[in-house]
């Protein structure tokens, strides 16, 4: 009878690896729309409020150090940006705290440029969006017509990291 038990525990456990891979799939899935839905439309979304970027590049990494989901260059400003389905505070202040930080040692050829940050999410709270913005990001979300646009003000002075 304990093998019969044992037998039926074993197959249940395997099922239950089956369901994890599948939920971490659709997580993964989830983000990789995201990204792709704001790399396909920064150049758009920041061209309306006038700042022109003319290289963009998506899924910048150094093996081993850090990767950066988008990065947009003109000729006197780099914006990274970290994208995520749902934006929640402790990812703003990982992005601020280390991502941007360490930016400029990783990628040295960036050195000579202001470096700005923003955050992109499918799902945005108000109160995400509000600190995001409190910490001097562009925040970027959908649109009402499957775009994307910029959740802050007009008038609003992103901050510049070092």
């Amino acid at each position: 009878m304990q093998e019969a038990t044992d037998k039926r525990l074993n197959k249940t456990m395997k099922k239950l690896d089956q369901v994890g891979k599948q939920l971490a799939n659709l997580g993964f899935g989830q983000g990789e729309v995201a990204e792709d839905l704001f790399y396909r439309n920064t150049k758009e979304t920041f061209k309306k409020k006038g700042i022109v970027f003319h290289n963009i590049k998506r899924n910048l990494k150094k093996k081993g150090f850090g990767e950066y989901d988008i990065v947009a260059q003109n000729s006197e400003s780099v914006l990274v940006i970290e994208v995520k389905h749902k934006l929640k505070k402790d990812l703003v202040d990982k992005f601020v705290n280390k991502g941007l930080l360490r930016f400029k040692s990783l990628f040295p050829e960036y050195k000579g440029y202001k470096l700005l940050g923003g955050v992109g999410a499918l799902v945005l709270s108000e109160d995400i969006n509000n600190y995001a913005q409190k910490a001097g990001l562009y925040v970027l979300t959908q649109s009402d017509n499957g775009g994307t646009s910029l959740a802050n003000p007009e008038g609003f002075k992103a901050k510049e990291f070092s």
